[in-house]
């Protein structure tokens, strides 16, 4: 069998497991994208159709390997029709494929420098509560964003990433001299998005998520559609990330690979904790 050649024992316990949904956790160097690869090999193996496994990580690059290397594992075309993707990548697929499930049949998507623009829009509109403030457009789509996929109100996102944790009482000043600022700007910026029918990144997982915690129709077709789900570094999760995939537990086979040590993407609010 080809999913056993070059795994030592705990891979291939970990590739061949048979229950319905696992974390697998290994430190750095074990050959945890190894044991995805052959996790995804052999379910094909075992009869599962290529077309029913979708495999999710952080790039594309890394998503493009995880198959080109299973189909290379095995015969000629048996994997044609394996999905690796990206989080965002593939809620936009979804959305794609199934329009009016997730309200957003009439969207355009825009890339970062679109949001960029946007932003300097409405700040030049909302000049009076811009110029209180010595923040630049990035930097208040980047404060945007992370409060959105780590499900936090503004106040704890204008602490953690313009002040850094502090709690000092002159920070407290600070935070609730500029938050009204920042508040009329945001709110402004998801208006402008919304009357433009544009829909961000964060907006695809947004989508998704909020569907499949609250349509049972949603998570029955996305159960027709899909039988093994397979996250690469799930360490590198966000908690918009988690509620994205939480309700795929109710849905089909949730196989996981992460190592709690190895987190790197706390700067846009991973938590380890999702593991």
């Amino acid at each position: 069998m080809s999913t056993a050649e070059h795994l030592n024992e705990e891979q291939f316990t970990a590739a061949t497991f048979s229950g319905r949904h696992a974390m697998v956790l290994a430190g750095a160097g074990t050959g945890k994208t190894r044991t995805i690869i052959a996790r995804a090999s052999y379910l094909i193996e075992q009869g599962v159709h290529p077309s029913k496994i979708q495999v999710l990580t952080f790039t594309k690059k890394a998503a493009n390997e995880i198959v080109e290397r299973v189909k290379s594992k095995l015969p000629e075309s048996t994997a044609l029709n394996l999905r690796g993707s990206t989080f965002h990548s593939w809620c936009n697929q979804l959305i794609v494929r199934y329009p009016n499930l997730f309200g957003a049949s009439a969207y355009t998507v825009i890339d970062q420098d679109d949001q960029l623009s946007i932003m300097k829009m409405v700040c030049g509109e909302l000049q009076g509560n811009f110029n209180e403030l010595r923040i630049k457009p990035q930097k208040l789509i980047d404060l945007y964003s992370f409060a959105r996929n780590t499900r936090s109100n503004l106040t704890g996102a204008i602490e953690k990433l313009l002040f850094k944790d502090r709690t000092d009482k002159e920070t407290e000043y600070e935070i609730s001299v500029q938050k009204p600022h920042i508040e009329a700007i945001l709110k402004a910026y998801q208006q402008k998005k919304g009357s433009s029918k544009y829909l961000d990144y964060d907006d695809l997982l947004l989508a998704v998520a909020t569907q499949l915690q609250s349509n049972p129709e949603a998570r029955e077709i996305l159960s027709g559609d899909l039988e093994h789900l397979l996250v690469d570094e799930m360490q590198d999760t966000n908690p918009l990330q988690w509620e994205l995939l939480k309700p795929f537990s109710d849905i089909c086979h949730l196989y996981c690979v992460g190592d709690d040590a190895q987190s790197i993407y706390s700067f846009r609010g991973a938590d380890f904790r999702n593991i």
